[in-house]
C-alpha cells in the first residue's frame, strides 16, 4: 500500500479504540472496539469511504466469527477486526442463560426475515434491526447483539439455519421471556397446582424459546383444565405450525440438528424396565432396579440437606453417571395414573419420624417382615433398634418400604411402565411431558 493510502486508512481509524494484534509482511491485524460492534463496524466503513480507501465489508474470515472489513493492497491484507468492550454468552449462571437463548431468538428471526440461511456477514446493524423486530425477549438489544462469544455467535447461526429449515415461511416471530410466554407457563402452573404432576416446569418441558405464528394467542391453551389435555392441544398446535416450543443446547462445530421429543407418535420406547427392588435393614434408602447392569438402579431416599427431614425422591443412577431425580409429587402422579394408591406425603412421614411411637416403629418392622427383610423371630428386637435410629432413617425408610413392596406386589406390565414413567421423567420424557423440539 503506498504511503498516502496508509495514511489515510489509519487517518480513517482514528477516533476509534485501535490496537494491532499482528503484522506481518503479508498480513495486518488491526482491532477495534466499541460497545456496540455492529454500529462500529459501520461507522468504520463509512469513515474508510469518506478517506477514499477501497475496502470491503463483511467479509468472512476465521479470524473472527464476526465479520471484519479488509483492505488490500502490495500483497498486504489489512483486517479489521471488531471486539465488543465486553463479552459474554459462554459462562454460567441465569444471565448468560439468558443471553444465550435471546440470541437464538434473534438470530433464528434474522434467518426468517431474510427468507434464507445466514452467515458470519449478515450480521450487520441493518440485518439485526430487521430482526428484532419479531423477537421478543427479555433481554436488552445491544447485549444480543455484541455480547456473544465466537463460539455462541456460531452456535446461535448454526441454529437459526437449522429452525428456518424447519419452518421457512416469514410468518414467524421468536418468544423468549416474554409475556405469551408467560401466558403458556401460567396455564401449566395452574393445572399443576391441582394434578401435582411436577416439581420443576422444566420437566413438563425444557424449551428454552417459542417459534409463534404472527398473531397468535396462546390464551386458548387457557381453555385446557388437565395435562393431558394440555399437551394435546401443544401437540396440535406444533402441527398447525402456529406454536412450537424449542429447547436449545450449543451447537459445535459440525452439529447442528432438530429431534422431536414427547411427540404423541412418540413410542416412548426405553430401555427402562422394572427388574426388582432391594435394601437393607441399616440404610435409610432402597433401589428398583431398571436396566441389566448392577448399577442401573433407582435410589431412592431422602436427599435432605443435613438432618432436615425433606427431600423424600428418586435418583436415577446409571452406568457412567445420575440421570436426573424425581421427587414424591411427581412419583405419586406416576402411581396415580396407572391406578395404584398414592404414598403418603412427605409432610406425614416426618410428622410419624419426629413423634418416634412404638406404633410407628411397629408399622416399620412389619413391612420389613412383609419385604422379608427381617424374619418374625426378630420383629421385637427391630422395633427397638428403629426407635433408636435418628429421625431422619424413620422418615425415608417408611416410605421406600411402602413402595418396594407396591411395585414387588404388582404386575409385571404396570410395573414396567411405572419403571419406564420415571425413568422418562428424569429426562424432561416422561409421557406426561409436553412435546417440543430439541435443537443441538
Amino acid at each position: 500500500m503506498a504511503n498516502d493510502s496508509l495514511l489515510s486508512l489509519n487517518k480513517a481509524l482514528q477516533g476509534f479504540d485501535v490496537t494491532v494484534k499482528s503484522a506481518t509482511s503479508k498480513t495486518v491485524v488491526y482491532i477495534v472496539k466499541a460497545a456496540d460492534r455492529t454500529k462500529l463496524a459501520a461507522d468504520v466503513n463509512l469513515a474508510l469511504k469518506k478517506e477514499r480507501v477501497n475496502f470491503k465489508a463483511n467479509v468472512k474470515d476465521n479470524v473472527s466469527s464476526f465479520p471484519i472489513t479488509t483492505v488490500t493492497d502490495g500483497g498486504t491484507v489489512y483486517k479489521v477486526v471488531y471486539k465488543p468492550l465486553k463479552s459474554g454468552g459462554s459462562g454460567a449462571g441465569a444471565a448468560a442463560t439468558k443471553l444465550g437463548e435471546s440470541a437464538q431468538a434473534l438470530y433464528a428471526s434474522m434467518a426468517n426475515v431474510l427468507g434464507r440461511d445466514i452467515k458470519e456477514s449478515d450480521l450487520t446493524q441493518v440485518n439485526f434491526e430487521k430482526a428484532i423486530k419479531f423477537a421478543i425477549t427479555d433481554e436488552d438489544f445491544g447485549k444480543m447483539k455484541n455480547e456473544l462469544t465466537d463460539d455462541w455467535i456460531y452456535s446461535s447461526i448454526q441454529g437459526a439455519n437449522q429452525l428456518r429449515k424447519r419452518y421457512s415461511s416469514t410468518n414467524y416471530e421468536y418468544h423468549r421471556g416474554s409475556k405469551k410466554v408467560d401466558v403458556i407457563e401460567n396455564v401449566f402452573k395452574k393445572i399443576n397446582k391441582t394434578e401435582k404432576a411436577f416439581g420443576d416446569i422444566n420437566k413438563w418441558s425444557p424449551a428454552d424459546i417459542y417459534i409463534m405464528k404472527k398473531g397468535f394467542n396462546p390464551g386458548i391453551l387457557q381453555e385446557e383444565s388437565t395435562l393431558k389435555g394440555l399437551n394435546e392441544m401443544m401437540y396440535k398446535l406444533i402441527e398447525e405450525k402456529k406454536l412450537i416450543g424449542v429447547s436449545l443446547k450449543k451447537i459445535e462445530r459440525g452439529g447442528g440438528k432438530i429431534s422431536e421429543k414427547n411427540f404423541p407418535k412418540d413410542p416412548k420406547i426405553s430401555k427402562a424396565s422394572f427388574k426388582g427392588t432391594s435394601s437393607t435393614f441399616d440404610s435409610m434408602d432402597g433401589y428398583i432396579t431398571w436396566g441389566n447392569a448392577s448399577t442401573e438402579k433407582i435410589q431412592f431416599r431422602s436427599f435432605g440437606v443435613g438432618d432436615g427431614l425433606t427431600g423424600w425422591q428418586g435418583e436415577i443412577k446409571g452406568a457412567s453417571a445420575n440421570q436426573g431425580k424425581i421427587s414424591l409429587g411427581p412419583i405419586n402422579y406416576i402411581l396415580k395414573s396407572h391406578g395404584q394408591k398414592q404414598l403418603p406425603t412427605s409432610k406425614e412421614s416426618a410428622t410419624l419420624a419426629r413423634q418416634n411411637s412404638e406404633k410407628h416403629a411397629k408399622d416399620i418392622a412389619q413391612l420389613m417382615v412383609d419385604y422379608k427383610m427381617i424374619s418374625g423371630n426378630e420383629f421385637d428386637a427391630a422395633v427397638k433398634t428403629i426407635q433408636g435410629k435418628p429421625e431422619k432413617y424413620r422418615y425415608s425408610k417408611w416410605l421406600v418400604l411402602q413402595l418396594l413392596i407396591k411395585m414387588r406386589d404388582m404386575n409385571k406390565k404396570t410395573a414396567d411402565h411405572i419403571t419406564q414413567d420415571m425413568y422418562l421423567y428424569a429426562s424432561s420424557q416422561a409421557s406426561f411431558s409436553a412435546p417440543y423440539l430439541k435443537l443441538e
